[in-house]
């Protein structure tokens, strides 16, 4: 399913797939991603599959792939893409937007407080400002 997430049409077919089937039938698929969430967020064709894949996602499964994508690096794989990564990667930022949008409750806390502390360590003022003002919408 890694391949076929980075296929122009393969990620298609995944994308009708969770919009067709219920999220239990599609819990497999959602799985196979784990691990490999915030990599496939910095590639053009996957990361619109990782966007239908946390719309698609039940609470707890969507808080855990958000959990994936917004956690530091620091303590985990450093093959994984950190937050500031994905914020500045010009498909990863449509993700974090994505999980800004749809996180709920304390989820939706510990999203805007990893991005706020990312803020900070954005070189390009252009981006910080952009940022700060997804941020305050979204708040």
């Amino acid at each position: 399913s890694m391949e076929l997430a980075q296929n122009p049409y393969g990620n298609y077919a995944i994308q009708v797939a969770l919009e067709t089937f219920s999220t239990e039938e599609c819990r497999p698929l959602l799985g196979s991603f784990k691990g490999k969430y915030a990599q496939l967020s910095m590639l053009k064709f996957s990361s619109n599959a990782v966007e239908k894949c946390i719309e698609k996602a039940d609470l707890q499964l969507r808080n855990e792939i958000i959990t994936e994508i917004i956690s530091s690096d620091k303590f985990l794989s450093t093959l994984r893409p950190s937050l500031i990564v994905l914020m500045k990667n010009s498909y990863g930022n449509y993700v974090i937007q994505k999980v800004l949008s749809i996180a709920e409750g304390e989820m939706k806390v510990s999203v805007g407080v990893a991005i706020q502390d990312s803020i900070c360590h954005l070189t390009d003022k252009k981006l910080k400002a952009k940022w700060a003002q997804i941020l305050n919408k979204s708040s």
